[in-house]
């Protein structure tokens, strides 16, 4: 028995009332449909039996794909000063290069400039015909001010976050794991005979990273049932001689806190790294990062994958803040390097994500009285 034919755009136009320009907006969810219009259209779609045709939407999309130089994307800049923090300039250069690959310009646009105003740039960069905006992170500045969000015209670009800073509102992005990071640290610090692990961070990447990776690290103590005799650090600046008291007073075998400024600050106060304590960092990046233990959060991967997210939304017309926001995370690797132990023979690293909590890595309930 052959099965009915498909319906298509003209019939669901014909039987709606809507021309077939709308109908055809209205199934791809385009914002400039309203609400109540997309909702009857989708909803007769359904009733008909309307499926896309997968290989037409390819074909529309390669179509439909910048083919000559000229379409941009934006890259927003959110400090307070024309210089360019370095992490900023490598996402960047990252985004640029995938920007080129898929036939887009990447423009920068300084939302703070002090020759105009944010309501200025967000009209230049709409009148330019900047669809699609990449957001690489909230600049430092941003959270010394206590500003957790920015001001952009969200409803007439397409979004997409690098690294989940923004605490409003929620957009479609790629950050690292930051919990699952933390977690694989200390499993291949423990594989190294670590002990005393001690977590040493900025008050304000507490913030940044949603408390991620405070989390975990609780997470592990509770499961090798630690007391709170090592206390965790979060400064507001890094205080290397407060940083170098707090290993000598607790004892510390390895400090593990993103980027690698304590790590010079270690050495700075006197301490022998790895031989004295060792170090691993949350985030294996910059200048001088190779010879540094820890976690590479695979950035570039991270700029591939906001690109391609971005064009997604382009191609579907998802302009605005989205109503269930997909946050994709990358992983990253593990770096040794050699600022911790050297593994011994017969080295295994235990993965903490397969272990189970038990009554005896949580506090045992007091007995009812």
């Amino acid at each position: 028995m052959s099965s009915q034919p498909r319906p298509t755009v003209s019939e669901i136009a014909r039987q709606s009332g809507f021309s077939k320009a709308t109908v055809s907006l209205a199934l791809r969810g385009h914002p400039k449909i309203s609400a109540s219009t997309r909702n009857q259209i989708s909803t007769l779609a359904e009733q008909l039996g309307y499926r896309p045709d997968p290989q037409r939407s390819k074909l529309m999309a390669s179509i439909s794909s910048p083919q000559i130089k000229g379409a941009s994307l934006g890259f927003i800049r959110s400090g307070l000063t024309l210089e360019w923090d370095p992490l900023e300039k490598f996402f960047y250069d990252e985004l640029r290069h995938h920007s080129d690959v898929n036939g887009y310009n990447l423009e920068p646009f300084w939302l703070f400039n002090p020759r105009s105003t944010p309501e200025k740039v967000n009209a230049t960069m709409w009148n330019r015909g900047i669809e699609g905006l990449i957001i690489p992170m909230i600049h430092p500045d941003q959270y010394q001010q206590k500003q957790r969000t920015l001001p952009i015209l969200w409803e007439k670009f397409c979004v997409v976050e690098i690294a989940d800073t923004l605490h409003q509102p929620k957009l479609n992005g790629i950050r690292h794991n930051h919990f699952g990071g933390m977690l694989r640290t200390l499993s291949e610090l423990e594989a190294l005979r670590y002990k005393r692990i001690g977590l040493y961070m900025m008050s304000d990447l507490q913030l940044r990273t949603h408390h991620r990776w405070t989390a975990a690290y609780l997470l592990w103590k509770t499961m090798r049932g630690l007391t709170d005799d090592l206390p965790m650090l979060f400064p507001e600046t890094l205080d290397g001689a407060q940083l170098a008291d707090w290993v000598k007073r607790y004892r510390v075998d390895v400090v593990v806190s993103p980027g690698i400024e304590v790590l010079a600050a270690l050495r700075e106060h006197g301490l022998r790294v790895p031989q004295d304590v060792g170090f691993a960092t949350l985030h294996q990046w910059g200048e001088g990062s190779e010879e540094v233990t820890g976690i590479n959060q695979n950035m570039s991967a991270q700029a591939k994958i906001a690109i391609d997210m971005l064009i997604s939304q382009i191609y579907r017309q998802a302009l605005g803040v989205p109503e269930l926001p997909i946050i994709a995370t990358d992983p990253g690797y593990w770096h040794a390097g050699s600022t911790t132990r050297r593994p011994r023979r017969g080295h295994q690293v235990n993965d903490l994500d397969s272990e189970r909590l038990t009554t005896l890595s949580c506090s045992e309930p007091s007995p009812s009285a």
